[in-house]
């Protein structure tokens, strides 16, 4: 196999979800060739965006003939990437979250450019190819859908203490992109419900004071990657009412962790949807959401190891490198 430059501007760290994808892209890619990753140096800047797509893609066409670029959409959108991996679309959450922005619409400029000049492209799910279409007018030929996957061999179910509440949990930023108006909707619910509380892991301060004197609900900061496998462990269900999403990396992590998910359309994406721990729900009803919430943590009661073991045959490291070998290979 040839030499491989794989483009992310934050490089391979668990940051966000493109980041721990390009780490495992670098994993596996690396037991069958050289690979590097081409990313920003220094501290980040407010041009950042603007500045190094442009310097990503000229340089890139400097590199040498035996080299593939594996891109990360807009990070390289000037250069005819072999593979421009699509995360989701810009113009698929503008539309869908109603915000309007000259940054964004530019962001969703180069995503089109980077689509029009990539040799193939990659898309995340069935939707985002779909969206890649609508939007970017992408070509469907150049269209590869490769599924987010997770790592099973870091979330796995992990004993949990008994207890006479059903947990809630929520994995990500406070914001409305999240779905944070109904996190509230929730928390407020939940204090005049009895036997329930809402517990969140959050990797920032974002918005936590909304939630100041809230009873029945728990705030985790900043943990890391391990930390994480407890925190869904010791959970009942994922509440991620989620606006917008390429592929849920935290839908993922928590089913693999071996609890249920319940959630917006995005965040239950279709090719979840055949399980029935995994259950789209985006009535504003709190007390709706309530009885569901308790009838699915009933019906997916004692079946961790279970779920486990379904995520990580359909949606796990070992079947998504043998795909990702196939489509570089191929």
């Amino acid at each position: 196999m040839k030499n491989i430059i794989i483009v992310s501007i934050n490089g391979d760290d668990n940051s966000g979800g493109v980041e721990r994808v390009v780490y495992y892209l670098n994993k596996i890619l690396s037991a069958y060739c050289s690979v590097s990753i081409m990313r920003r140096r220094g501290k980040p800047g407010k041009f950042d965006k603007i500045i190094y797509p442009v310097y990503f893609s000229l340089k890139l066409f400097f590199t040498g003939k035996n080299t593939v670029v594996i891109s990360n959409s807009w990070q390289s959108y000037l250069f005819p990437a072999d593979f421009s991996i699509h995360h989701g679309t810009t113009a698929g959450y503008l539309e869908h979250s109603g915000i309007r922005s000259m940054k964004s619409a530019f962001v969703a400029w180069m995503e089109k450019k980077s689509a029009a000049n990539a040799k193939k492209i990659i898309a995340v799910g069935d939707n985002c190819g779909r969206e890649l279409e609508k939007y970017y007018s992408a070509d469907p030929r150049k269209i590869i859908v490769l599924n987010n996957f997770v790592d099973e061999n870091l979330f796995y179910p992990e004993k949990s203490e008994p207890r006479d509440v059903i947990r809630i949990l929520f994995s990500g930023r406070l914001e409305e992109r999240k779905g944070l108006s109904k996190i509230l909707s929730l928390a407020q619910t939940l204090q005049d419900t009895e036997g329930l509380e809402l517990c969140m892991a959050l990797n920032s301060s974002m918005n936590c004071d909304k939630f100041d004197g809230l009873k029945n609900v728990r705030i985790h900061k900043n943990l890391d990657i391990n930390a994480m496998r407890g925190f869904y462990s010791q959970g009942d269900i994922l509440y991620f009412p989620s606006v917008y999403e390429g592929f849920s990396m935290a839908t993922l992590e928590a089913l693999s962790s071996g609890i249920p998910v319940i959630g917006s359309s995005f965040a239950v994406p279709l090719e979840l949807r055949k399980y029935d721990f995994a259950q789209v729900f985006e009535d504003d009803s709190g007390s709706l959401l309530i009885e569901n919430i308790k009838r699915l943590c009933e019906k997916t009661r004692n079946r961790r190891g279970e779920i486990h073991a379904i995520i990580a045959k359909d949606f796990g490291c070992a079947q998504y490198a043998e795909k990702l070998l196939s489509i570089v290979r191929g």
